[in-house]
């Protein structure tokens, strides 16, 4: 942070300022800390407005939200200088307003920060939750109780309380998922601490957030506006909405059992209560039992996917070669068996196999090594997979040699014409361009013939093909 605030004179005079009106908040009037709040947020929306022409696309959007966030902030914050007493019913509108803006800043910078991490931000956001919930329930609503605030009233503090911890579990995530994450996304994380602090704290002493509160607290929510701005202004602002990595996921089974957990946390906790014959918390079972069952179904939904993912990805493997991804020698077989039992049981059409061996691919790998050799083969199974007929299948049999399975009339002419066109232009490997050429054998199923014999048949045309070629 020193080095920042000597190379970027913008950032010492932001910190002299906002600072500077932060420390006088205990020694304000009433009216001057109305004044002192006004200017601090007036700041900090100037530093995100100028972060946004340094960002570009859809990486704006975050900022946008947050600076719309601190707009009605500094609406709000106008009225009660204006009015010289607390913000009233348009003040908790705007209020309420900004807090939706500015939740729905963090939650699309988490989205597209943690874009690799959707899975781990969900399971923090309902441990967070929990935590809120539990929170709630010994600390916050035994005083609202006390106060007598309404039903009604207390669910939307609740529900404030849960989507700001919600926000902060994801938060979190961010900051520790990497060894040095960010400045900027720390001192939003931060900012995001002293505003549930704040919240919790005058929830606790006055029953709301909006209502007047002592000068300690009220600066809580100044250091957030500090912060928020700050993280604006410095230099890798533009580059905080860009995606992160992607960790590795926990076991799938103790995923589900955490998540199963989550779910029965806020029941249990209810149930308690009844048990030990204190006053029911209706928002608490509503508000929070609805924010963790919502987020766990998403996890649940994303867990399934992701397993069926994973499975057909197992199932492309145990199918495909891995350097070409082409089908391999067993999916051939599968593949052709099919086709000959179509042949059989309708009477048509005949089934033709193209048995391909490449001609100076040994050469080739020799002379420029095993990586060449790769990179040719690859480049020759893309070449021979382009351009085939729907229902042909191109598979890597071993080694250089590749098997073209069609069916039809002609369809042994096509492919052979295929091989050759494919293979007629060189091909660019390491730093050089090499030819190919290849020897091949065709093999036509007549009705009467199994995997086996059709494979040895082309087999064998094909080494007669090659030896041909030697004696010429």
């Amino acid at each position: 942070m020193d080095g920042l605030v000597t190379r970027f004179p913008g950032v010492s005079v932001y910190l002299a300022v906002t600072g500077a009106l932060t420390a006088a908040m205990p020694l304000a009037s009433p009216a001057g800390r109305h004044l002192l709040m006004l200017l601090v947020s007036v700041v900090a929306l100037a530093a995100v407005l100028g972060v946004l022409p340094r960002v570009a696309g859809a990486e704006r959007y975050p900022y946008r939200f947050l600076a719309l966030g601190l707009g009605w902030l500094v609406v709000a914050n106008a009225i009660s200088l204006s009015t010289g007493h607390p913000r009233g019913a348009v003040g908790d509108v705007l209020v309420a307003i900004s807090h939706v803006h500015l939740l729905v800043a963090a939650v699309s910078l988490v989205l597209r920060r943690g874009r690799n991490d959707v899975g781990g931000l969900i399971d923090s956001s309902v441990v967070a939750i929990v935590v809120a919930a539990l929170t709630w329930t010994a600390l916050l609503q035994p005083g609202l109780n006390a106060a007598e605030i309404v039903v009604g009233r207390q669910t939307i503090l609740l529900t404030t309380v849960l989507l700001l911890a919600g926000v902060l579990g994801a938060l979190l995530r961010l900051v520790l998922m990497v060894r040095r994450p960010p400045l900027p996304l720390v001192l939003l994380t931060g900012a995001i601490v002293l505003d549930l602090t704040g919240t919790t704290a005058a929830v606790t002493a006055t029953g709301s957030i909006t209502a007047t509160s002592s000068a300690w607290r009220e600066m809580l929510f100044m250091v957030c506006y500090l912060l928020v701005g700050l993280a604006a202004m410095l230099p890798s602002a533009h580059r905080m909405a860009q995606p992160g990595p992607t960790p590795k996921e926990r076991p799938f089974r103790k995923r589900v059992i955490f998540l199963t957990a989550a779910v029965t946390v806020v029941p249990l906790v209810s149930a308690i209560r009844e048990l030990l014959g204190v006053r029911g918390d209706t928002a608490l079972l509503t508000v929070g039992n609805l924010l963790i069952v919502v987020l766990v179904a998403i996890r649940v939904s994303r867990l399934a996917d992701q397993r069926e993912q994973a499975e057909a990805r197992m199932r492309h493997q145990a199918t495909h070669d891995l350097l070409t991804g082409l089908p391999n020698r067993a999916e051939l077989w599968t593949r052709l068996d099919a086709a000959l039992a179509r042949e059989r049981t309708s009477g048509g059409p005949e089934v033709v196999l193209l048995f391909c061996d490449l001609n100076g691919f040994k050469e080739v790998n020799d002379r420029l090594g095993h990586l060449a050799g790769d990179q040719l083969l690859a480049e020759v199974a893309d070449r021979l997979r382009a351009g085939l007929a729907p229902g042909d299948t191109v598979a890597r049999y071993g080694g250089d040699e590749f098997v073209l399975l069609s069916a039809g009339e002609g369809a042994d002419r096509r492919l052979e014409d295929h091989v050759r066109v494919a293979l007629s232009a060189p091909v660019p490997v390491m730093t050089e361009w090499v030819r190919v050429g290849a020897s091949v054998g065709t093999a036509r199923s007549g009705g009467g013939l199994d995997a086996d014999e059709l494979i040895r048949r082309a087999d064998q045309a094909m080494y007669r093909e090659k030896a041909s070629s030697r004696v010429a």
